[in-house]
């Protein structure tokens, strides 16, 4: 098939080819249908398909009516597959959602789905486990545990806990060490 056959006119460029709303729409209504997106991750897409601006708002205007795209339905399946499978805090959630561009009220709605017992839980698993991995290595050296403590402290303020969570998890774990 030459090029003029697939659409693409003299002069003009493959990367350059247009397409009509109309594919364009159901392009996105494919990927949406396939996991969520923001409507940031669709304007990013769209742009990088070569759309006007015009067109972008038309396809992610029909996106959000038909309710291919909701930011709400976003933050809570990212705050579920961050805070449970990625072992990430609250801290690191809220700004990746940020990021996203999604709002600070969708995003507190969402946050507040994680129980603080749970996010402690997360935490302690998270921290026994670091512990675990780097406690064979800091005990042959001096003064061990201070390593320990700051290693984990920031290897948890990397995930998004707060300083006082974190605090409080790693305190109770070094105790219960202690009298080993």
């Amino acid at each position: 098939m030459s090029l003029q056959e697939g659409g693409i006119q003299k002069g003009e460029s493959a990367a350059k080819k247009r397409y009509d709303d109309h594919s364009l729409l159901a392009q996105m209504q494919r990927l949406c249908a396939i996991r969520e997106y923001t409507i940031q991750d669709i304007n990013s897409k769209l742009r990088n398909k070569g759309c006007s601006e015009h067109e972008i708002l038309e396809i992610v205007g029909k996106l959000i009516e038909d309710n291919y795209i909701n930011e709400e339905r976003y933050a809570f399946a990212f705050v579920r597959d961050k805070s449970t499978l990625a072992g990430w805090g609250r801290k690191k959630i809220e700004y990746a959602l940020k990021n996203k561009g999604i709002g600070q009220t969708v995003i507190k709605i969402a946050l507040d789905s994680i129980s603080s017992e749970s996010n402690i839980a997360l935490l302690e698993k998270l921290l026994l486990k670091k512990m675990n991995e780097l406690k064979p290595k800091l005990e042959s050296k001096d003064d061990g545990t201070k390593k320990l403590r700051e290693k984990l402290l920031r290897f948890a303020l990397s995930r998004g806990f707060s300083y006082e969570d974190i605090l409080k998890v790693i305190n109770k774990t070094l105790a219960n060490l202690e009298p080993e």
